[in-house]
């Protein structure tokens, strides 16, 4: 009894991270919809929901990043790639935070741009958690699946997927019009990779000895 108690907990907790690297591209995506449906134009409802939907996107980045972690049975190299993406995630959150905050406190465009200067006026604030920062969820996800490529645990496909999806987002993130449909695109293809390593592994069909249950 008290082993397949065990056993349902590292289930739930194996389940609980996986199921990040299948909502979080999809979260994203989301915000990203209804930021380009008008949410852009902010401070508006738009602006705020979309917003709300990354902050819960990036935290499940952040449990994907661990699944990812996992999955790699927690080597010194994937160790590293999990505390360069955690601190991508947590920064990406934070940017969140400031941009829904911002939206909430002002009106209209003028008065958000007046409210970011003076955000940005504060020492690292735009470097952390607006430049460098965010980069760091990305380059440690590549890491994790490019590790996990190298234990056979995924495929080369998928490492060219992530290395796709991101080069689309960065790619479109400064377009303008049809354009800026890149970042749907590259999200798409992160949830195209990340989403089969959320399946869990085969049962052990090793047999049971009377007497454990």
């Amino acid at each position: 009894m008290t082993s397949r108690l065990i056993d349902t907990r590292s289930s739930r907790s194996a389940r609980l991270p996986a199921a990040g690297l299948v909502a979080a591209p999809l979260g994203w995506l989301a915000g990203w919809a209804i930021m380009r449906l008008g949410g852009s134009s902010g401070p508006n409802t738009g602006w705020d929901v979309a917003h709300a939907l990354w902050i819960v996107s990036f935290v499940l980045f952040g449990a994907a990043a661990y699944a990812l972690f996992r999955l790699l049975g927690g080597s010194p190299a994937a160790r590293v790639a999990l505390a360069v993406a955690l601190t991508g995630a947590a920064a990406l959150v934070v940017q969140m935070v400031i941009d829904l905050v911002v939206g909430l406190r002002t009106a209209d465009k003028p008065a958000m741009v007046d409210l970011y200067d003076r955000v940005f006026a504060v020492p690292g604030v735009e470097l952390v958690f607006f430049t460098v920062g965010p980069m760091l969820l990305f380059v440690g996800l590549l890491a994790l699946v490019v590790l996990a490529t190298v234990r056979r645990v995924a495929a080369p496909w998928q490492v060219l997927l992530v290395v796709a999806g991101i080069g689309l987002m960065v790619a479109g993130r400064p377009a303008s019009g049809a354009l800026r449909l890149l970042e749907g695109l590259g999200a798409a293809c992160l949830w195209l990779a990340l989403a089969p390593l959320a399946r869990p592994a085969a049962p052990s069909s090793r047999p049971r000895r009377p007497g454990l249950d």
